[in-house]
């Protein structure tokens, strides 16, 4: 549980585009809070404030710093692990996806999408520079004075400051080249065939030992990791359109019985009853 809010704004009817979260926890542990996760429906920055961390994201690793920022795309898992139970101090923003789009700012999405998965995601506190730090300092300012549409104004600044930094950011700590490759391969053939023959000849390790490290460094089975992600690309194409029957196939679920047992098992309800606003993405 979180033990101090200091701002929450969430956009439940969305004409503003974006969620704002601003938190503490005294005493963070590596338990269910803070487990491994994605946002399909929206992308996130974090200003990490203080604590003893590192962010994980597919399989990629990032020592936090105070100032740091971190962003992540809707379909890239990720965590927090707490070296320490320092208190963690933190800003949370996440933003819908049609937020460019309806703000005629589709240029300011570029940082989110141009990059490989997990790479690329914290902009290291030595450039986030001060005007940066407080363009978030003063969304948090105009939310507890309830003005958003200000608020939001402030946002398209710091991102239009966001995709304009030049200099390199931080290359992040890999635990196994092999599985890092091995998690692009996935994400980019999730339709085809993902048995664990096929993925230990591809990444050139024993099946057994594959399976072992995989876990290690993900946080995730081989076999729950893939179905997760399909399980995500089926809700997608759900969204855009096509049917459960028609999604799931595609989605390279080999009949629907087993894509509604994982539905329901990840998810907790049926996928029949998923429900999505105008734009097609998630209630």
């Amino acid at each position: 549980m979180v033990d101090e809010i200091i701002t929450a704004f969430y956009d439940k009817d969305h004409p503003y585009g974006f969620d704002y979260v601003y938190t503490i926890d005294n005493e963070p542990k590596n338990d269910e809070e803070f487990m491994l996760h994605n946002h399909d429906d929206k992308y996130e920055i974090v200003l990490f404030l203080s604590g003893d961390a590192e962010f994980h994201i597919e399989g990629n690793i990032y020592h936090s710093h105070p100032h740091d920022i971190y962003i992540a795309s809707p379909l890239e898992m990720h965590h927090n692990y707490f070296l320490s139970s320092q208190c963690y101090k933190r800003v949370v923003i996440h933003i819908q996806l049609d937020f460019f789009e309806r703000n005629k700012c589709k240029e300011l999405e570029r940082i989110f999408l141009n990059r490989e998965l997990g790479v690329n995601c914290q902009i290291p506190a030595q450039i986030v520079d001060q005007e940066m730090y407080h363009l978030l300092m003063k969304i948090n300012n105009y939310i507890k004075n309830e003005a958003y549409e200000i608020a939001k104004y402030v946002l398209l600044e710091f991102l239009y400051l966001l995709n304009h930094i030049t200099e390199p950011l931080t290359v992040p700590l890999v635990e196994d080249k092999r599985i890092n490759t091995l998690l692009l391969y996935i994400n980019d053939h999730l339709t085809a065939d993902l048995s664990l023959n096929v993925l230990a000849s591809v990444s050139y390790i024993n099946k057994y030992h594959l399976c072992r490290i995989f876990k290690k460094i993900t946080g995730y089975t081989l076999n729950r990791y893939i179905n997760y992600k399909r399980l995500l690309l089926a809700r997608e194409l759900h969204a855009n359109g096509k049917t459960l029957l028609e999604a799931s196939i595609y989605a390279g679920f080999n009949n629907y019985s087993h894509f509604y047992r994982m539905y329901r098992k990840e998810f907790g309800i049926s996928p029949s009853v998923t429900t999505y606003n105008q734009k097609g993405r998630l209630r």
